[in-house]
């Protein structure tokens, strides 16, 4: 594997040696710890996007508190290497650059930085009434392309999809925030039909459902399945 795992002090970080980044002179040099008070944040004159994992759900009290575990088994590290992966493989998603944990006696913080793609998410580009039949159809294509990869997403809504501003260099549509997501062996039914009724609840829920819309975002996905 080409991920290095690098200890500086109390942080361990990790990063793909091609990167083509000195990623530990850039975490020396940059006070990355500073930015922890907050969840999300642009940085490195906006072309990174640093993530800060906060509990949410039941668990909110803990805030940024997770119980120590090995390097491998963090959130970022687990996030970071799917990511890395999708990335290599050519998926439309933003390339990570570096992760890393900050651990004390019992517990440690996660943080991951990935490539900042400038975008609204398909949440507000449904609202601006923007999406065009064939948008819909891509959109069951990228999910129907992740799950060829074998990969289930841990909150497919329609938030972690977003519409990139610069069709010209990427795809129209980028899938985002792999947190608690799985690369698996084989994807069962029931898990690909999860994430699709992921997908539909988070649009009911904005009050943004429409059944001609979502058909053809079924069509997209069946298609690329059969």
């Amino acid at each position: 594997m080409s991920i290095i795992i690098k200890k500086i002090n109390n942080h361990f970080i990790f990063y793909d040696k091609d990167i083509g980044i000195n990623i530990e002179e850039l975490f020396l040099n940059k006070n990355f710890n500073r930015q922890e008070r907050f969840e999300t944040g642009i940085i490195n004159n906006k072309k990174w996007f640093l993530k800060h994992y906060v509990r949410k759900g039941f668990m909110k009290f803990l805030g940024d508190i997770y119980l120590n575990t090995s390097i491998k088994k963090t959130r970022s590290y687990l996030e970071f290497i799917l990511l890395n992966d999708l990335y290599k493989k050519n998926f439309p998603t933003c390339r990570p650059i570096m992760g890393w944990i900050t651990k004390n006696k019992y517990t440690y913080k996660a943080n991951l930085i990935s490539e900042y793609i400038p975008n609204v998410n398909l949440k507000a580009y449904i609202e601006q009434n923007k999406m065009k039949d064939n948008d819909w159809y891509l959109v069951g294509v990228l999910i129907s392309n992740l799950h060829k990869q074998n990969v289930f997403h841990g909150d497919l809504n329609i938030t972690n999809i977003l519409v990139s501003e610069n069709n010209e260099e990427r795809e129209k549509f980028i899938l985002v925030d792999f947190d608690k997501s799985k690369n698996k062996s084989y994807l069962t039914v029931k898990e690909k039909s999860s994430n699709i009724d992921r997908v539909l609840r988070s649009l009911k829920k904005n009050n943004l459902y429409d059944k001609n819309s979502f058909n053809l975002l079924i069509k997209g996905y069946s298609f690329t399945n059969d």
